[in-house]
């Protein structure tokens, strides 16, 4: 794949480009999203469940011998 080097003129005239472009649908559903108070809340409600029950230092059981295949 032959390289190509862009000059900073051409990066700004794309970039320029790129910001005066019309957004996405799924860009514009996802900033709706984000500025929504209620997903905002749920989220932090998921996060903090989330945190509860898997941040705990629960001891892991161990195997019953009788469960365990013999070594040899």
């Amino acid at each position: 794949m032959p390289q190509h080097n862009t000059t900073p003129a051409e990066l700004i005239a794309l970039f320029g480009a790129r910001a005066g472009a019309e957004p996405l649908a799924a860009n514009l559903l996802l900033v709706r999203h984000l500025k929504c108070k209620e997903s905002l809340a749920l989220a932090q409600m998921v996060s903090e469940a989330v945190d509860r029950h898997a941040g705990n230092n629960t001891p892991v059981l161990t195997t019953p011998s009788e469960l365990l295949p013999p070594l040899a």
